[in-house]
């Protein structure tokens, strides 16, 4: 497989003339500090959060796990001395009542493949998962490849695509570096499981890619967690700076290659007589990480810090008694989820042709100074008058479209500055009839204008904002070649 479109790949597969088919992913600058975005299912393991809030107050016993698990440990937590308007929030060990599966589950069967001298951000990779979805779908599509439907995602931080689809009743992803659109649909029809073995019925790939790990690398990474805790300042929520300390048995076969693929910007530092590793997140280049092994314990720090603050963290970790870790539990941690301090404004509503109710808003995020962004909040099937989930907004006034899929729905949300009102949004599904909508007013608080639709045919589609004088000034898709 060729990273440039070649003629034998095109002519192969059919796309229609799909827009997305000809833009091959590039490598962005990576910001030097995080800023909120996306999570996708990666960076979504790296995180090492929980959704709920509440105060965990029982621990496993701390029974010899069974030998049938190689790399598994008994529970052991380890704290850090957190930064000033930091309290703990979190703590769970595997197999604890109420702890999150997707955390402490066992890996899922996965493979990399990756051309010579590939790493994170060059040459190009792909990694197959069994039994895993796409997180959130942010600017993404839906479409359908032979028969089922198919979610494309693009990640501009880290460059990746990521395909998450199902294949005779099993989920199935793909995540990707510098692969084209039409090449991950020529892949995804090869693919294919019978009894947790990945098989492919065309290895066109393997004239320039060879398999490198029989693992997702950003998975892989933390080995086999047993227990975690996590800090955050004041809410702890997407919307928090926050870090997390993971204890888990060493299972990693090959931690060089896991490494080259799962981390970028990388350097080391020493914690006693270890070497420790510390870098950011190539799923989510907001992320920084370090790890280290205390004996047969591989210990990992993660969180929305810069690389320096999460070394200091990791140099102060040590190993803390269940008794402990629930004194400064109870102490630090809210005993209820808070509510979000904003009722968001509507910006669209109506009713959908599959019988529910739809209603996107917007509120103030309290990111940043006042007036400086905002939250989308998008309507759920079942949501019966506030809509139920929050999406942050890229930073910057400039007129932006993001899009995102979920629950079988494609949604389009856009902004202009206020300057620009009689803007309108144009969004083209294919194979349907362009809807256009005008920028409203939805919150006199903020400096922008909104727009926004949602449409639930699995089509690809193209958006753009046009201003008052009919000039185009955004577009969508933003991914493809440099310059596009």
């Amino acid at each position: 497989m060729k990273t440039d479109p070649s003629p034998e790949i095109i002519e192969i597969i059919d796309d229609d003339g799909d827009v997305f088919g000809d833009h091959a992913m590039v490598t962005p600058p990576i910001p030097a500090t995080g800023s909120a975005r996306w999570i996708g299912p990666a960076a979504a393991a790296v995180l090492l959060l929980v959704a709920g809030f509440g105060v965990v107050s029982s621990f496993v016993d701390s029974k010899p796990p069974p030998p049938s698990t190689p790399g598994l440990i008994k529970s052991q937590f380890y704290v850090s001395d957190p930064p000033t308007g930091f309290t703990m929030y979190l703590a769970q060990a595997r197999g604890q009542a109420g702890a999150d599966p997707a955390t402490f589950a066992d890996e899922p069967t996965a493979e990399l493949w990756a051309t010579a001298d590939a790493t994170a951000t060059t040459g190009a990779w792909f990694v197959v998962s069994l039994g895993s979805e796409h997180s959130t779908g942010r600017n993404s599509y839906r479409t359908i490849v032979d028969g089922a439907e198919v979610v494309f995602e693009h990640d501009p931080a880290s460059g990746q695509t990521r395909v998450a689809f199902t294949k005779n009743g099993t989920q199935m992803s793909i995540t990707s570096f510098g692969w084209l659109d039409r090449q991950l649909v020529r892949l995804l029809r090869s693919v294919n499981a019978e009894n947790s073995v990945i098989g492919y019925s065309d290895a066109f790939f393997t004239t320039d890619h060879t398999r490198i790990l029989q693992a997702d690398p950003a998975a892989a990474m933390f080995g086999l967690p047993v227990a975690r805790v996590g800090y955050a300042t004041g809410v702890p929520s997407e919307l928090a700076t926050h870090f997390s300390i993971t204890v888990a048995g060493d299972n990693i076969s090959n931690e060089r290659e896991v490494a080259r693929f799962a981390l970028v910007d990388t350097s080391s530092f020493t914690i006693g007589t270890e070497t420790a590793i510390v870098g950011r997140t190539a799923a989510d280049p907001s992320i920084a990480f370090a790890q280290w092994h205390d004996g047969e314990r591989l210990i990992s720090v993660t969180g929305n810090l810069d690389t320096a603050h999460i070394e200091a963290i990791a140099r102060k970790a040590h190993k803390a008694s269940e008794a402990s870790v629930h004194r400064q539990l109870t102490a630090g941690a809210p005993p209820t989820a808070p509510a979000l301090r904003d009722t968001p404004s509507t910006v669209v509503s109506g009713m959908l042709a599959d019988g529910w109710r739809w209603t996107i808003g917007v509120s103030p995020s309290h990111l940043g100074p006042a007036g400086t962004g905002f939250l989308w909040w998008i309507g759920q099937p079942g949501d019966s008058t506030t809509p139920s989930e929050t999406r942050i907004s890229d930073p910057g006034g400039a007129p932006s479209i993001d899009t995102f899929v979920e629950h079988g729905r494609t949604y389009v949300l856009a902004s202009v500055p206020r300057s620009m009102a009689g803007a309108r949004l144009h969004v083209s599904p294919t194979g349907s009839a362009s809807i256009v909508t005008y920028f409203g007013d939805a919150d006199p608080n903020l400096p922008e204008l909104f727009g926004a639709w949602v449409f639930t045919q699995p089509a690809t589609f193209t958006a753009r904002i046009v201003d008052a004088n009919g000039a185009t000034v955004a577009s969508w898709p933003t991914f493809g070649r440099a310059g596009s």
